[in-house]
């Protein structure tokens, strides 16, 4: 059950990233996505899933953040990722922040992924 959940929440991680990038690439184009579905509801619905799936491996490890460091740092890069990833994709700001936003975004998600994988804080 948890190799099962864990390669759901990988899954959902992967597809998030691509779907963050296409959004953000056409951002940096100046090409905004129109579509609700494309915009709020399918990102919205993985980004719940990924969470859910990821609440659910740590109830069944029965890890706490508090007590494992690295999942600590994943979780405060989390956030920083979100927050990143809507500067970067809000409609109503400068460009040029957007962008950086973007970059600093990706590096975050690049940071989430060497945590998980290594386990330790500075991968």
């Amino acid at each position: 059950m948890l190799s099962a959940i864990h390669g759901l929440h990988v899954g959902l991680a992967t597809f998030a990233l691509v779907l963050f990038v296409w959004r953000g690439m056409r951002m940096w184009r100046r090409h905004a996505v129109k579509s609700l579905l494309w915009r709020r509801i399918v990102p919205d619905s993985i980004d719940t899933m990924l969470l859910l799936s990821g609440v659910a491996m740590l109830l069944m490890l029965g890890w706490n953040p508090l007590h494992q460091p690295w999942l600590l740092a994943k979780l405060t890069a989390v956030l920083a990722y979100i927050g990143l990833g809507f500067v970067a994709l809000h409609p109503g700001l400068v460009h040029v922040p957007r962008r950086a936003a973007f970059v600093a975004a990706l590096l975050a998600f690049a940071y989430i992924v060497a945590v998980a994988h290594s386990k330790t804080v500075w991968f």
